[in-house]
Parts: C-alpha cells; sequence; structure tokens
C-alpha cells in the first residue's frame, strides 16, 4: 500500500480540530493522525507532518511566530493557514515566513483537498478570496506612492536610505523644515504614521 501524506492539524478550538482531522482522512492519499491545540505542544512533540494544518490565534504562541521553529525543525514541511484572520498584514506576514498555502476557515471544507494536493506536489496555494487581498493591498501600494510629488517620492527614498533628516536636508539641497513638511505630507498621503509603516509598506510592493 502506498504511504499516506502525513498531516497535522494546529488549532486550539478542538471540536473544529477533529472536524478538519475527519475531512483530511477522508481524502485519498492524506492522513491526519495526530492534533495539537498549541505550536509548543507539536514543536516538543517529535511528530513528523508532511503538511501542517496552523491556525494564527492559539495559546502559548501564535501560528505566525510558530512557521520558523517549525520549519526549522522540519525544512521540508508544508505549512497552511487556516485561519479567520483575512487582513494582507496578516497574510504578508504567513508568507513572508515560509507559509505555502493561505485558507480562510470559512472554505476550508471545499478548497480543503486542492490545497493539499497542490502543496503536497511542490506548489503553493491561496484560496481566491485570499489572493484577491493580496493583489487589491499590491495595487494601493503603488497607487499610494503615485500619489507624491517628485520631491516627496525623493525624501521617501532618502528616508529608505537610511538618511537622517539633516543629511536629505543636504542631499536635496533644502532645509530641515522643508524635510520634515515633505514627511508629514508623505504620511498623510500613504496613511501611515511611522517610518516602520513606510519601509513595510515599501517592502510590500516588492
Amino acid at each position: 500500500m502506498e504511504k499516506k501524506h502525513q498531516v497535522v492539524v494546529l488549532e486550539d478550538d478542538r471540536i473544529l480540530a477533529e472536524v478538519i482531522r475527519e475531512r483530511v482522512n477522508r481524502i485519498e492519499d492524506f492522513e491526519c493522525r495526530h492534533i495539537f491545540e498549541s505550536p509548543p505542544q507539536f514543536l516538543s512533540s517529535g511528530v513528523y507532518a508532511e503538511i501542517v494544518l496552523l491556525d494564527v490565534v492559539m495559546p502559548g504562541m501564535n501560528g505566525l511566530d510558530a512557521i520558523e521553529p517549525i520549519l526549522a525543525s522540519n525544512p521540508d514541511t508544508a505549512i497552511v493557514m487556516n485561519t479567520i484572520r483575512d487582513d494582507s498584514e496578516t497574510i504578508f506576514a504567513a508568507l513572508k515566513r515560509g507559509a505555502l498555502g493561505y485558507l480562510d476557515k470559512q472554505s476550508f471544507d471545499v478548497r480543503l483537498e486542492e490545497v493539499l494536493s497542490i502543496v503536497s506536489s511542490g506548489g503553493a496555494y491561496m484560496t481566491p478570496k485570499i489572493a484577491r487581498n493580496v493583489i487589491d493591498s499590491f495595487h494601493q501600494s503603488h497607487q499610494d506612492f503615485e500619489k507624491l510629488t517628485q520631491r516627496e517620492r525623493d525624501v521617501t527614498h532618502a528616508i529608505l536610505d537610511g538618511l537622517s533628516y539633516k543629511m536629505i536636508a543636504d542631499k536635496l539641497d533644502i532645509s530641515v523644515d522643508v524635510v520634515r513638511a515633505n514627511i508629514k505630507a508623505i504620511y498623510r498621503k500613504l496613511n501611515i504614521n511611522s517610518k516602520g509603516e513606510l519601509f513595510r509598506l515599501a517592502k510590500s510592493r516588492h
């Protein structure tokens, strides 16, 4: 008999976890033997998983923080987020840390076989709803930057290069007060409040 792909469920809602396990076990070539209610339980268990279905909000350690330790222990494990969280910041964080799939819980039942098949074959998967959120966020970041004047773009690039206000002023041959005024306008147009948010927004464009 051909060996089945081993799936582990990390979900703190035990009833839902059992539903997911039962659903996995109905899919040909896949098997779920183990459920864990928190990432630390799984990480200390020594259980191997080809695929981990991982919730975001859990006790002990949230799912986003669990991605890197799981991959450090099992680099070949395919991590699929299975969560109600569908905001672009959470999605990007999960994908950046190494998740290969992203399911919203409302559609896991109808999409589960498809996502397991794709990630077990070396692919990556997002539900259409999640993919749309990613694309919308990507387009929005481009549209926001296009709102900036050329001077504001120059100031933005200088900030991203790590220059201080004084260095930006010297580089662009403007006063520090003009730099401050430009930064205030940049934050307003991009709907952000800090350099950290500016770096994250710029990163999402690449």
